[in-house]
C-alpha cells in the first residue's frame, strides 16, 4: 500500500482549518497544530505558532505544511502569530525537509485600488492595516525561501470564508468544497516553485482571475454563484 502523504495543518481548529481536515484525513495523514483541541484528529500538538521549538516538533517528518494560523486584531497577536510564527513555519520547514507550504494569504491584499476590475495576481498589493500587511510578509518569506532552498510554495489569496456557509453567495467568496480542492492542489501539484492564486470559487461575475490557478497548479473551482446580473 502506497504510504499517505503527510501534511501539517497550522490552525486545524479553526474555520477552515476544520473544513480541511475533514475533507482531506481520509486521503492524507493530517497532523494538525493549534492553541485549542482538535477532536477531528488523533494526531495533533497543541501549542503556538511563535515558538520555534514547537514548530520544529510539529513539522517533523511532513511532506507539507498547510500554514493557516493567523490574528487579525491587536498588532502583539499579529507580531507573533503572523510575523515571527510565519518565519518559525518556514525555518522549521527547511530544517526538517517539508517540500511544499500552502499558505493562507487573503484576497484583500490588493486593497481598495482594484474594486471595479477583474483582479489578477500580478497586480501590486496595496494591503491597508496590520493584518494584511502580515499576509503580503507572508508571500514574500514564500518567495525568499522557494529562491534559496528545495521548497515549493503556493500563496491562496482567500476571499471570504465562513464555516456556517458551504457554498458562495458572492463572487468574493470560497466554499467549502473548494476551500479543500484549492489547498490540496497547492500541496499536491507536481513542479511549483513559487506561485500565488485566489482562493475564491467560481462565478458568472469575473471578480479574480481563476484561469491562472487551473493553469498553474490545477485548481477547478466547482462551487458556483449565479450573479443575477453578469458583470
Amino acid at each position: 500500500m502506497e504510504e499517505k502523504m503527510k501534511i501539517l495543518i497550522t490552525g486545524a481548529a479553526g474555520e477552515i482549518g476544520s473544513v480541511l481536515v475533514k475533507g482531506m484525513k481520509d486521503r492524507y495523514a493530517i497532523r494538525g497544530l493549534d492553541r485549542q483541541l482538535m477532536p477531528d484528529l488523533e494526531n495533533t500538538i497543541i501549542g503556538d505558532v511563535a515558538d520555534f521549538d514547537t514548530m520544529l516538533e510539529a513539522t517533523q517528518d511532513m511532506d507539507a505544511v498547510i500554514h493557516l494560523t493567523g490574528i487579525d486584531h491587536e498588532w502583539e497577536g499579529v507580531l507573533q502569530s503572523n510575523l515571527i510564527g510565519t518565519y518559525n513555519m518556514f525555518e522549521a520547514s527547511v530544517r526538517n525537509g517539508v517540500r511544499r507550504v500552502a499558505y493562507a494569504s487573503r484576497a484583500g491584499v490588493l486593497g481598495p485600488s482594484y474594486t471595479k476590475v477583474r483582479r489578477t495576481v500580478d497586480m501590486m498589493p496595496c494591503p491597508v492595516g496590520h493584518y494584511t500587511v502580515s499576509k503580503v510578509f507572508g508571500e514574500a518569506m514564500g518567495y525568499s525561501y522557494s529562491s534559496q532552498y528545495d521548497i515549493g510554495f503556493v500563496g491562496v489569496r482567500i476571499g471570504n470564508f465562513r464555516a456556517s456557509r458551504p457554498k458562495p453567495e458572492h463572487p468574493h467568496h470560497l466554499g467549502h468544497g473548494d476551500a479543500v480542492r484549492v489547498f490540496e492542489r497547492a500541496i499536491i501539484h507536481p513542479d511549483v516553485k513559487y506561485e500565488i492564486v485566489f482562493g475564491v470559487s467560481d462565478s458568472n461575475w469575473p471578480m479574480y482571475d481563476l484561469d491562472h490557478g487551473r493553469l498553474v497548479i490545477g485548481y477547478y473551482p466547482r462551487d458556483w454563484y449565479e450573479h443575477e446580473e453578469s458583470i
